[in-house]
This record gives C-alpha cells, structure tokens and sequence, in this order.
C-alpha cells in the first residue's frame, strides 16, 4: 500500500527538524573547540544539551558523543587529560562534512546479528570513512583498550569494521576487496567478523 501524501509530509518535516537538530549540535561542538580548549563548563553544556534532546542523542553518531561526554562528567568533575580527549572527538565530529548529511551507511554486509566486540587480544581491520576520525584514531582505542591493529585481512584478523561514511555501493568502493577476503577466508574456515563502525564504538567503554 502506497504511502499517503500526508504521512509522507509529516516524515519529511521530520527529518528536516532532525536535520536542524543536528546541524545545531555541530555548531555547539565547534563553538566549544573554536579557541582550541574544552572547559570543565563547555564539557557539562554540551552534556545538558544531549540531555535535552535525547531523540537526537540516541542516534548514531551522536550516541557515540553523549556516551562519551556522560563518561567523562560521571564523576562530578572534568580533569585535564579527560579535556584532552573530549576536544579530539569533537574536533573528529567538527570536521567531518558528511555529519549531518545523513550519507552515513546503512546497506553494508555487515553481521547480523551482531557478535559481541571484544578487545583485549584481538586484531581489527578498519576499512572505509570512519564518523569516529581518522582510521589512527580508531587504532588507538582498540591499542588502548589491549587489541592490536592491522591495514589489511589476514588469518589473523578478528574483525573488519566498516566505516560508518561508507557509499552504500559498499562493492565499489576501496574497501570491497577487504570484504571479499573475509568471505573467502571464512570459506576456509577462518572466523573473522565483519561489524558496523556503530557496532564498533558501541561497545567503547
């Protein structure tokens, strides 16, 4: 049955604020990152303000900033070092254009559903435009958190993620060949998951 024209107007109003509501936060972040510092108070604006739009905070990517910011306050207080690393997920955020233009991939041949992502002692393989930064820095949590990293699929490899910015013609792009060697390797019997970007930093700590 064909959508009528009035619940069709009403979805697009709705992306449309949607749409502004994220555009407003990413004019919050670089407001907040403008003279290069997070202060203790723009750390806990920021919080009040995905508090008080929570529709907006619970969707990807900005679950991945509100889970951060409330991680970050839960104790009362914002230390230099937790400053240090806010202000490079926000830089992330800022300057990626494709934030809130919704290009952010939903047709990738991903798991599902999807396995549980462990860290300690395992080997991921980024592949694509990551929402999170730049590929290093999603290397450097999974280093920090005890995994190790590596550019290409091999035996070795625990998990292939998929960058959360990646065109839908996923086959296209540079990364399907990191795809079709896991589907060859899994035909041998190598496990080696394939995840989302959101997969992936849902399970951040």
């Amino acid at each position: 049955m064909s959508t009528s024209p009035a619940l069709r107007a009403r979805r697009i109003q709705e992306q449309s604020r949607i749409e502004r509501a994220f555009a407003e936060m990413v004019g919050v972040v670089r407001g907040i990152i403008a003279d290069g510092v997070v202060s203790p108070d723009e750390a806990t604006r920021l919080t009040h303000w995905t508090r008080e739009n929570p529709e907006i905070a619970a969707r990807w990517p900005a679950n991945m900033l509100a889970k951060r910011l409330e991680g970050i306050i839960q104790d009362g207080r914002v230390d230099a070092r937790e400053r240090a690393h806010l202000k490079a997920v926000l830089e992330q955020l800022a300057q990626n254009p494709g934030w809130t233009g919704f290009s952010l991939a939903t047709d990738l041949p991903v798991d599902r559903p999807a396995p549980p992502v462990v860290f300690q002692s395992r080997t991921f393989v980024f592949a694509g435009d990551m929402a999170y930064g730049p590929q290093r820095a999603c290397e450097r949590e999974v280093v920090e958190l005890g995994g190790s990293c590596e550019r290409t699929v091999s035996r070795r490899t625990d998990y292939l993620v998929l960058g959360g910015l990646s065109a839908s013609n996923w086959g296209q792009e540079g990364f399907g060949a990191q795809v079709d060697e896991v589907v060859q390797l899994r035909a041998r019997g190598v496990r080696i998951a394939i995840i989302s970007e959101e997969d992936w930093a849902n399970a951040l700590p």
